[in-house]
Parts: structure tokens; sequence; C-alpha cells
């Protein structure tokens, strides 16, 4: 949906087994990224989930940025602007302009006033991503601020009222995995025509005590999976690649068809998208893998041409090359089509490891159901 490339829900009403365009295909070989540019780590808010920090280094200026986007232009399929909150910037609608790319933006909403909204839509902004962590109570105590979500409703408001497209970014920890329910009651009440939920990466301020237990996590799969039949809009999940592998199991419970459907888009798309097609540049300059991975610095574009960075750190080749990977992820019959989620993995100890958010069981990981005999 945000590329204007292709989704998941779209894909899978293609009719027979080439549904996936050859210029998708193409495009995918070509290494070609999402960009995540945290243009700000500056933030109006206080979430105690945050990846974002603050410090005294001096941010990128408009000049420096604009000179970048010389080089992401020529290679970044989509840009997301986010922060911090993007919209601190003063200049981010100058440095927006300069922009050859679609571009998105990932916010908390609570700067979009009218006049905002429209400036976003005026700017070519393609998509919105606005965060809501839960009902009014849970949101507001997780984000720090009182009148953060209403703030935030009133800003997806403006949005939809200028017509600019808008999706919820919901991050699922142990302190609101109970509100799925009421954030995607709010989505459809509003008509977003996305609810995107984001499973924890220990980064910043997050680390393994605010995550939810895997028998957790999978219930809320379970219900993401019933709720998407009756949403009138996209449901997304990111950062946990088993989920896909979960959905087409549960597919195939009421549509085998649509299950090996499905499970095809899963190996064309891939798992982990970290230094293949994703990859994040920090407010300071730096390059990293993707937006959680900040102690690692692949270089800085200040130093260097970011198309360099891109193409010759090792670990971006080591995550485009053949992964060795060990413990249940290493003996899993989906390995090639999930395999984990490698920052989530390094931080439990090992890049090439298991990833502990992994919730199917040792039954299932056993044997693929999707090879045809």
């Amino acid at each position: 949906m945000v590329t204007g490339k292709a989704t998941v829900s779209r894909e899978l009403t293609y009719k027979d087994d080439e549904y996936i365009p050859e210029s998708l295909k193409s495009l995918r070989r070509s290494l070609k990224p999402v960009v995540v540019w945290n243009v700000t780590a500056r933030c109006n808010l206080r979430c105690a989930h945050c990846y974002a920090y603050t410090d005294k280094r001096e941010e990128l200026d408009t000049k420096t940025l604009k000179s970048v986007l010389n080089d992401v232009n020529k290679i970044a399929i989509l840009i997301l602007f986010s922060g911090g909150e993007p919209l601190l910037r003063r200049d981010l609608f100058e440095i927006a302009r300069y922009s050859k790319v679609p571009i998105a933006l990932s916010t908390n909403g609570t700067l979009i006033d009218l006049n905002v909204a429209e400036r976003l839509r005026d700017y070519g902004f393609s998509y919105v991503g606005v965060s809501l962590d839960g009902g009014r109570e849970v949101h507001d105590k997780f984000r720090g601020v009182d009148g953060a979500f209403d703030r935030a409703v009133e800003g997806l408001k403006n949005l939809k009222s200028v017509g600019v497209m808008s999706g919820v970014r919901f991050t699922l920890t142990k302190f609101n995995f109970e509100e799925v329910k009421n954030v995607l009651d709010v989505c459809e009440e509003l008509e977003i025509e996305r609810f995107c939920l984001y499973h924890l990466v220990p980064s910043g301020r997050a680390d393994f005590s605010m995550d939810v237990s895997n028998r957790e996590r999978r219930r809320v799969m379970e219900y993401l999976f019933d709720r998407a039949f009756d949403f009138d809009g996209e449901i997304l999940t990111v950062d946990n690649p088993c989920d896909g592998i979960f959905f087409c199991l549960k597919l195939r419970e009421i549509d085998d068809k649509l299950a090996f459907k499905a499970y095809e888009f899963l190996k064309f798309r891939g798992g982990d998208r970290s230094g293949k097609n994703l990859v994040n540049i920090d407010p300071f300059g730096y390059v990293h893998p993707n937006q959680f991975w900040w102690d690692y610095n692949c270089g800085n574009v200040k130093g260097r041409s970011f198309l360099d960075i891109w193409l010759k750190d090792k670990l971006l080749k080591d995550l485009r090359g053949d992964w060795k990977l060990k413990g249940r992820c290493g003996i899993c019959a989906y390995r090639d089509v999930c395999g984990g989620f490698r920052l989530r993995a390094l931080r439990a100890g090992n890049l090439w490891g298991e990833d502990p958010s992994c919730y199917l069981s040792d039954d299932e990981i056993t044997r693929n159901l999707f090879e045809r005999i």
C-alpha cells in the first residue's frame, strides 16, 4: 500500500500462479530499499518504548539532508520520514519537496492540525502512519503526556478530511496487548485504511521485560486473523516473520487454495528485510540495517556516500547472504521463508540464533505443509 506497488491483500486477488508482477520480482532483485529516515530525535512525548534517543550530537542540517537525498533518490523505492517526532523539524516540508521518490511519514499525530494535514497532502506524502497504543487512558500513560490520545485521533480525522491515506501503528507490549480490539474499533470508527501491529524490538528504552509472552502473542495473532475477515481495511503485522507462516497455517483450516497462494506470496516477499530491502539513516547521519539497530553503524553519510555504504558494509552484505541459522530457526521447516527477526535474535545473544519471539510449536516447524509433493 505505502509504495503503491503491492500489498498482501492486493496480491492475493490475482487469479493464477503468475499473480506476482514481473516488475515486482525484478524490483526485489535490484536491492532497492525502503529508507526509514529519522530526521530528528527530538519529540514532544515521552514514550516508554521509544528506540530513538537524544544526545548532544548535532543533527543533519537542511543542506546536508538535501545532499544525501541526491544519493537516496537514486535507489530508494520509498522514504519514510520518522523521528522522534519528524514534524518538529521546521524544514521537513522543504526536505520532502526535494525527494524524487514516494514519501511517507511516521508520527505521533499530535501536531497534525488541519493546516499541517493540508500541507502533507500538498507536498505529496503518500501515507501517514499515526501511533496509537490503546484507548485514551492506556495510550496517554504509555506516551507520557495527558491528551496525547485525543490529539492523535484529531490528527487522524484531519488527515482523513483532506484525503491523505493514513494508518494506525500499534506497538505490542505486555502493557497493551489487551487493547488491540479497542484500537481496531477506533480504526473502523474513523474509517482508517490500515492497522499495523509492530512486535516489540528491544532497543532504546524498550527491553525484553516489556514484551508479551509467546502465549499472549499467539492469542493476539489468532484474534487478528479472525478480525481480518470483517475488518473494513488492511491489517498488517511487522517485525516478526513467523506471523506469515502462522496465518498461512490458519488459512489452511478454512481455504486450502488461498493458503497456498498466501504462502507463495511469502516466498516472494521473504522474511526480515533489514539490510536487504530496508535501511535506516538516523538523525546524526549514521546508517543502520533498520531503525532499531542504532548500536551498529554501517557508516556516516557526512563522510561517505549513502550508496557506497549501502553496497559495501559487511553486515549489510551478510544480511543479504546465506544465513547459517542455529537453534529452532536452524531446524525450522520454514527457515528459508521466515528466518526469524535477526536483530531480536542478536539481542538474545546470537545474530544467527533463534528468534525468541517465535510462537510456533515444535510440531508446526517440523514439516513444511506447503511443499508440493
